[in-house]
C-alpha cells in the first residue's frame, strides 16, 4: 500500500507528490530544513545520515542499501549558457517498494521536473510508470536523466 499524503500534511512545504494504487512519487526542489523534517515523520525507516546529506551541498555519488530501501546520490552534468560552462547537479533518491522520493537542490535538471508533472498532470503518465514497480519508475528517471547529459557532454 503505497504512502498516503493529504494537501494538508504537505502544506507550506516545497513539496509535490503523485500517488497510483502501487506507488507515491514525493518530489522536493530546493529542499530544506522542514522538507527533511516531513521525511524523517513520515519515512522513519530513512538513517539520519542520508537526510543530512539531502541537505548538504556536495555529497559524493554513492548507493546506500538498505533492508527495504536504496539511497542514492547521483551527479548529472548541466549546461549554464550564460556563464557557457558545465556543472554538475545532484540528485538524492531514496526508493522503497511502494515509493520513491526525488530530491534536487538546484531545479535545473528539466528531465526530472518535467517528467514528474506530466505524471502529475496525466492518467496515462501514472498508469504507464506508477503502475509498475518503484524499480521500473527509477529507471525511467534515469534513463531520461542519462539521455539528457548525451548533447551536454558533446559540447
Amino acid at each position: 500500500m503505497p504512502l498516503s499524503l493529504t494537501e494538508e500534511q504537505t502544506r507550506g512545504l516545497n513539496l509535490e507528490y503523485v500517488s497510483s494504487s502501487r506507488l507515491t512519487w514525493v518530489y522536493i526542489e530546493r529542499p530544506t530544513q522542514a522538507e527533511v523534517d516531513f521525511l524523517a515523520r513520515h519515512f522513519p525507516q530513512f538513517h539520519s545520515l542520508n537526510l543530512d546529506d539531502v541537505l548538504s551541498r556536495v555529497q559524493r555519488p554513492k548507493i546506500d542499501e538498505y533492508e527495504d530501501h536504496l539511497f542514492l546520490v547521483l551527479h548529472f552534468p548541466v549546461f549554464h549558457k550564460e556563464a557557457r560552462i558545465t556543472a554538475p547537479s545532484e540528485v538524492d533518491i531514496f526508493v522503497g517498494e511502494d515509493y520513491m522520493v526525488t530530491i534536487h537542490c538546484n531545479g535545473d535538471l528539466k528531465p526530472l521536473s518535467s517528467f514528474f508533472k506530466a505524471c502529475q498532470a496525466s492518467e496515462e503518465m501514472r498508469r504507464n510508470y506508477l503502475e509498475h514497480s518503484s524499480g521500473y519508475l527509477l529507471y525511467q528517471v534515469l534513463d531520461r536523466l542519462v539521455n539528457y547529459c548525451f548533447p551536454i557532454l558533446g559540447k
